[in-house]
């Protein structure tokens, strides 16, 4: 797991403090405000200058800054963001993540955030102050990650020679240290709860990440299954592993279809919360798809990005990272995770199009393509799940490619069988910075899917409609009164490199911050 910088909040600088970062904003006419304090009159001549504009995102180092004062650190980094009254949370975030890029290039280790900088301005109300701050915050934490765990580094040894040292485990470049300094002792208070739910994320969106990240030679289903049994452990949940000989007692055909090619066996993990003191709890299911690379099958894919299927497991990275997370927040309502891990290979036991197998619902599948296998993998555990009886179920998979052609890189897709569920899960993402937008499910998209051979078939003949086609399967195993939303995160689930606290490449543990927030106010 990443070492993460240690976030405090105080009423005064702190001494060591190497660099502090200081807001800059724009007036009417797009040019920078000076702020008040030591660095006014450093924006005076860069503004004059023409050399800071103060727009959102703008960056200026001053490295052995001179204010005169001891008080002030040697380096300042000035941040712009835009005009007060166009600023959201979102914008605090990217913010964040481009300032992290900027002090880690000029190594900064010990670092202050002038806080009343940001939250100072005209137009910004006193009720947005921490929430602003709170999400800067979160923008340096999410970028404070790098995926390092099987690197090796040349570097000289104090006797002068050259030697290889083992890199293990991942321990970023960066701050170690960012103290929130603020005036107001009422922000200090809020900041204080706030930045310790901020840690709480950085810790749940990295163990998403390095999950997603992990190669499949090392990240196969059983290491899964017991680093989810080490995390419960650590958290304080409740954790139960099925093997495959419990899923054939369970009558599981689908799941165990997919990897009966893989010589690695596969794992289902079930998690449960409860929180302490509260009376009749709801319960909120989370599903995910966990198959640790899919080759595609006997439907092999094409050899380009095939590498990229080792995230075929971010489904259930993410509800793994959501599940610590409201644990962490020890959010009020009960919440089980089922998360299902496979390999789909194409040996000579592997499925075959136009094969029949039988759910554990009873439903017969005819396979018409093995590479739409994440489909298979769900609806067994998802009939499980609602075994469990929540009052809500939301399922995350990279389940199909058309969803990064209906919707891009710039939001995920969701569909399901209730409005308000799938409003919540949307009202969530959008107060995270995490777009989710709503699909159709009509029923008619099922006609594709009907078989001469079986219940129904598990791809249509052709590519239309992709992502509706895998959701409308889905429902097939959702029994009726269940509330259920189905969350696409294929096109979302890794190289968000566009966002600036999100990695260039590999996975983006996105929506776990949507599913916490989801699963608290539900």
């Amino acid at each position: 797991m990443n070492k993460l910088p240690l976030l405090e909040a105080r009423l005064s600088s702190a001494t060591g403090i190497d660099t502090n970062i200081c807001a800059v904003f724009q007036d009417s006419a797009k040019k920078a405000i000076s702020p008040k304090g030591a660095y006014s009159p450093a924006v005076e001549k860069l503004r004059k200058a023409g050399a800071f504009d103060a727009k959102h995102g703008a960056i200026q180092f001053l490295r052995f800054f001179d204010s005169g004062s001891s008080k002030v650190a040697d380096n300042a980094l000035l941040i712009g963001m835009g005009p007060s009254a166009e600023l959201t949370e979102e914008k605090s975030r990217l913010a964040g993540g481009t300032v992290w890029a900027k002090l880690n290039a000029e190594k900064c280790k010990e670092v202050s955030v002038e806080v009343d900088s940001f939250v100072a301005a005209s137009g910004i109300k006193e009720a947005d102050r921490a929430r602003l701050m709170r999400a800067f915050a979160e923008g340096l934490v999410l970028s404070a990650y790098q995926f390092n765990k099987y690197k090796t580094k040349s570097e000289a040894k104090s006797e002068g020679k050259l030697g290889l040292k083992s890199e293990k485990g991942n321990n970023p470049p960066g701050p170690s240290q960012i103290v929130f300094v603020t005036q107001d002792k009422n922000l200090k208070s809020q900041l204080e709860l706030e930045l310790i739910q901020v840690t709480a994320i950085g810790e749940a969106v990295g163990v998403t990440r390095d999950w997603s990240n992990e190669p499949s030679n090392y990240g196969t289903p059983v290491y899964y299954a017991n680093e989810a049994k080490r995390l419960a452990k650590q958290y304080g949940l409740k954790c139960k592993i099925l093997t495959e000989q419990d899923a054939e007692r369970e009558k599981m055909g689908l799941f165990l279809g997919v990897g009966q090619g893989a010589e690695r066996e596969s794992r289902i993990v079930v998690l449960e919360y409860s929180p302490k003191g509260v009376k009749n709890p709801k319960t909120v299911a989370l599903v995910g798809k966990g198959v640790t690379f899919d080759s595609g099958g006997i439907s092999i894919k094409p050899s380009m990005k095939m590498e990229d299927m080792k995230h075929d497991m971010t489904g259930a990275a993410t509800v793994m990272g959501a599940m610590l997370l409201a644990s962490s927040w020890e959010v009020p309502n009960r919440v089980v995770a089922v998360m299902a891990f496979c390999e789909n290979m194409p040996d000579g036991n592997a499925i075959q199009p136009g094969n029949v197998l039988t759910s554990r619902s009873g439903k017969t599948v005819e396979i018409i393509n093995t590479d739409a296998e994440g489909r298979l993998v769900l609806a067994d555990v998802l009939d499980y799940a609602q075994d469990l009886k929540p009052d809500a179920i939301v399922d995350v998979a990279t389940l199909t490619g058309a969803v990064s052609i209906a919707l891009g890189k710039h939001c995920c897709g969701i569909l399901g069988n209730d409005e308000a569920l799938i409003s919540a899960v949307r009202r969530a993402g959008e107060a995270n910075g995490e777009r989710i937008w709503e699909l159709p499910l009509y029923d008619e998209y099922f006609d594709d899917l009907k078989s001469d051979y079986a219940d129904m078939k598990n791809s249509a003949n052709d590519s239309l409609g992709g992502t509706i086609r895998g959701a409308v399967f889905l429902k097939q195993f959702i029994r009726k009164g269940s509330m259920w939303a189905h969350l696409d995160i294929a096109a979302t689930a890794w190289n968000l490199g566009h966002l600036s606290y999100y990695p260039k490449r590999g996975a983006s543990g996105a929506y776990v911050r949507t599913l916490a927030q989801f699963i608290a106010n539900f």
